[in-house]
């Protein structure tokens, strides 16, 4: 009889996953949330013997992320259908593959903000060299291009030396070496001038600057690299190269250009059949706009193209989920195969266990094939999926819209789902009442309607930008939650007669909190 709870929960386990669709593509891992170990930097290419072959790293609260990162290498042998994993590799992280003059090569870090190091295969990457430190140190990257140019191969990078704040802390260089030269001999390779962002750029817009592409244009060698902005447009930012591969130079007047997704990581390739950039990027459709920063925003995959680097169009809409919080296709690497694209994703979905942490964490490994790419356009976008409301009632209450959760309010418990701030200080005449537990940054739209005549409570930050209480009155009660300012919520209340519906005032990072009884 003790075995019949374990027994009891596989069954129930066995029947959701039966009944959760299964994200788009084809799934080459899965790892659950609750396993602490969360996929990050997809990698993919074709191998000298024609088998595919992906990679990932982990991060997460359970990953060796920040000591000597774990990465995994997986195969197919029939264009995607399937796929094997190969092999584990230590000291993996923010890796990419890349193929050249017959060998296969793995390029990225021993860790996080660890060495740049370098791996090379012979036999398709059956086997693998041990890994050559080519700069020691603390850098930043991810699964980018490494591309041959004017006799030398080159790839972008960040060193993260100056500092320890994410994005202030990284400047853009590149790597070069002859492309005849051998790759795992450090001496071979050239690294660039650094170039630090300014937080002034783009009208005191610009908090960060990384993941940059190699990218041979118009322009001579450049390195375009992802910008973090706090709001639309998004931007990327146009570093141009020497030939020597020795000297980097931007002029911010001229080189930050619009880039639908520039605030994610994306990987451009040129077109080899013609004239013509193309990229895949986790855009910020019009619907989303203002739902977080576009960073925060990964829910949608479409494909752009480019002729000249600097004017970049939406050309289709290929992945997408409503939801913004828990669902993600992001970091995707990609490779041209004659008319079709194939891609690796970093997925964020649904499975058995109740989804991914949050759209960043991702749980899934997803391969996707677009066949005839280029004739693609708008009119073969994939349809946005109508958005299924969260519907809680109460005695007095219907709270229909979302994301959200229904949690019990008290000091210690989790403020946000995709955060582990906890709230704190929660007044005795609060304590033990339901919230709305949202997504931090996320922006929700939630409808309350009263059954019966009722006073409605809320809470939110309103020193943070974006929140109007207009027509809400001020309670004395007020709580805070632990991040890094120890940010203060207030209480605001309204009356609403029985009928009567309001929307909740949002558009700040914590949004409406709706605090009530069941």
């Amino acid at each position: 009889m003790k075995f019949l709870p374990l027994l009891l929960l596989t069954a129930a386990l066995s029947l959701r996953a039966a009944t959760v669709p299964p994200p788009p593509g084809v799934v080459i891992h899965h790892s659950p949330a609750s396993s602490g170990l969360y996929i990050g930097s997809p990698s993919l290419c074709v191998a000298p013997d024609g088998s595919y072959l992906a990679s990932h790293d982990y991060f997460g609260p359970k990953s060796a992320e920040f000591g000597a990162g774990r990465g995994r290498l997986y195969r197919s042998s029939d264009k995607g259908k399937t796929w094997r994993h190969v092999t584990d590799f230590d000291g993996f992280f923010w890796t990419g593959l890349f193929a050249h003059r017959g060998k296969l090569f793995l390029m990225g870090t021993d860790k996080h903000h660890g060495n740049v190091v370098i791996r090379r295969s012979t036999d398709s990457g059956k086997t693998w060299s041990n890994p050559v430190v080519l700069a020691d140190g603390q850098w930043h990257t991810a699964p980018m291009p490494v591309i041959e140019h004017g006799g030398r191969v080159w790839r972008a990078v960040e060193d993260a030396h100056t500092g320890k704040k994410w994005g202030a802390r990284y400047r853009a260089r590149v790597m070069s070496a002859p492309a005849d030269s051998d790759l795992l001999d450090p001496a071979n390779w050239t690294i660039s001038s650094a170039l630090a962002r300014d937080p002034a750029w783009n009208g005191g817009d610009f908090h960060a600057w990384l993941e940059g592409n190699a990218v041979a244009g118009p322009e001579g060698m450049l390195d375009i690299l992802r910008v973090d902005t706090s709001g639309v447009p998004e931007k990327a930012a146009i570093v141009r190269i020497s030939e020597d591969g020795k000297t980097a130079a931007f002029d911010p007047d001229t080189d930050l250009v619009e880039f639908p997704g520039g605030s994610k990581k994306f990987t451009i390739r040129k077109d080899p059949t013609g004239p013509g950039y193309w990229t895949l990027a986790s855009i910020v459709p019009e619907r989303h706009i203002g739902a977080g920063r576009p960073a925060s925003i990964r829910n949608t995959l479409a494909l752009l193209f480019s002729t000249d680097l600097r004017s970049w169009e939406t050309r289709c809409i290929l992945l997408c989920h409503p939801d913004v919080a828990k669902h993600g296709f992001q970091y995707v690497d990609w490779q041209f195969e004659g008319d079709d694209m194939i891609a690796a994703c970093r997925t964020a979905w649904d499975d058995a266990e109740g989804g991914a942490h949050n759209n960043h964490d991702a749980n899934f490994l997803t391969f996707h094939r677009w066949k005839d790419f280029r004739s693609l356009s708008r009119e073969d976008d994939v349809a946005m999926p109508e958005f299924i409301p969260d519907v809680h009632e109460t005695a007095n209450l219907v709270i229909r819209g979302g994301p959200f959760e229904i949690a019990k309010l008290e000091s210690g418990a989790k403020a946000f789902s995709n955060r582990n701030y906890g709230w704190q200080d929660v007044p005795s005449e609060l304590s033990g009442a339901s919230f709305t537990r949202l997504p931090g940054g996320v922006k929700p739209a939630i409808e309350v309607t009263a059954k019966h005549a009722t006073v409605v409570r809320i809470a939110t930050a309103t020193g943070q930008k974006g929140v109007d209480v207009g027509g809400w009155k001020r309670e004395p009660a007020e709580f805070s939650y632990t991040d890094a300012g120890r940010s203060t919520v207030e209480v605001f209340s309204r009356p609403l007669a029985a009928g009567e519906k309001v929307h909740l005032p949002g558009g700040n990072w914590t949004g409406p909190i709706l605090i009530f009884s069941e």
